[in-house]
């Protein structure tokens, strides 16, 4: 008969804990497992203080001036007219593409077809959207 306490925590560990694992150098490895053993502590111990302290201190990242600014209506029409812009460069390349395309290749030119499609539905969508 097994031992129900084992079968018990085996059961309520795969509830409530997950693994990380991390794919790192072993020489990384090898010399984090030496400086853990130097200092008398267990690896797990010191992953678990690591990324606690970690937890602790990292606040979520704020808007940066890095990110865009979609605030006013000016801005967000500006930047549509910049997702227009490379809509349309896009379009006119999988055009080039498709007349590229040799003739006996019917369904790389349905295809290419069918892309060219959706960019014009997404051009006439953006203008639609601030035409005014």
């Amino acid at each position: 008969m097994g031992d129900r306490g084992y079968e018990y925590r085996k059961r309520w560990n795969s509830t409530n804990y997950k693994q990380l694992n991390v794919a790192i150098s072993k020489e990384l490895l090898e010399a984090f497992k030496a400086k853990c053993e130097a200092n008398g502590e267990p690896a797990r111990q010191v992953v678990l203080r690591l990324i606690t302290e970690y937890l602790s201190k990292v606040q979520p990242k704020k808007h940066t001036s890095s990110d865009p600014d979609y605030s006013t209506r000016v801005k967000r029409k500006k930047a549509a007219v910049n997702i227009l812009e490379q809509l349309e460069a896009m379009r006119t390349a999988e055009e080039e593409y498709r007349d590229n395309i040799p003739e006996n290749m019917h369904n790389k030119q349905d295809e290419a077809e069918r892309v060219i499609g959706i960019y014009m539905d997404a051009e006439a969508a953006m203008e639609e959207l601030y035409s005014t």
